[in-house]
């Protein structure tokens, strides 16, 4: 019995060493699968639902050199954490929101990407279409669950990956991107 008590009175210590053991071993697992800016590219998409993981994989099998990781969320994975969506690299974003967000973006002229379709801003290409509200059609829809309306694809004008718009850093933004719109070569995860 007084085994018992001893260890009820100290109940409070046993949970806080386990939260804490859990925070560290997280920190931990996050860098040691995880990757700097430098080689990564970030893609958030504000939809209704995505299947990230699947979709981060078959893209990074597109990756050019030097990018190591790909990672893709819905937009409220950053809820707590604004930085990780102001530091993305790719947006997909529906047509109601595009202006809540414009102040992000950057022109696409010089990247090479066929106007034909795209969101165009003072006459320039800012957005590439990724969803057809209107016929049912885009792309990555294996994997991406999209609303009832038109969606664009965007680049952050302060992405490290658009060296083709800002002549520094590399293109592995432009390349995901080019990446995502074949999605028919996209390959299945395994």
């Amino acid at each position: 019995m007084r085994v018992i008590r001893t260890i009820v009175s100290k109940l409070y210590l046993y949970v806080l060493w386990a939260f804490l053991a859990v925070l560290l071993l997280g920190s931990v697992f996050l860098r040691l699968t995880d990757t700097d800016a430098a080689h990564k590219v970030v893609l958030f998409a504000d939809v209704p639902a995505i299947s990230d993981r699947e979709l981060a994989w078959a893209l990074e099998q597109k990756a050019p050199a030097g990018i190591r990781m790909v990672q893709v969320h819905p937009f409220s994975y950053a809820m707590f954490d604004a930085e990780n969506l102001l530091s993305a690299d790719l947006y997909i974003i529906p047509e109601s929101h595009v202006e809540d967000y414009a102040g992000s973006f950057r022109s696409l002229e010089g990247a090479g990407f066929d106007p034909e379709g795209g969101y165009f801003r003072e006459g320039e290409l800012w957005g590439l279409k990724v969803w057809d509200h209107q016929s049912g059609q885009g792309v990555a829809a294996a994997y991406i669950q999209y609303p009832d309306e038109d969606c664009w694809l965007f680049v952050n004008g302060g992405s490290g990956h658009i060296r083709s718009l800002t002549g520094q850093g590399d293109d592995g933004a432009i390349e995901i991107a080019r990446a995502l719109l074949e999605t028919a070569s996209l390959p299945p995860r395994p």
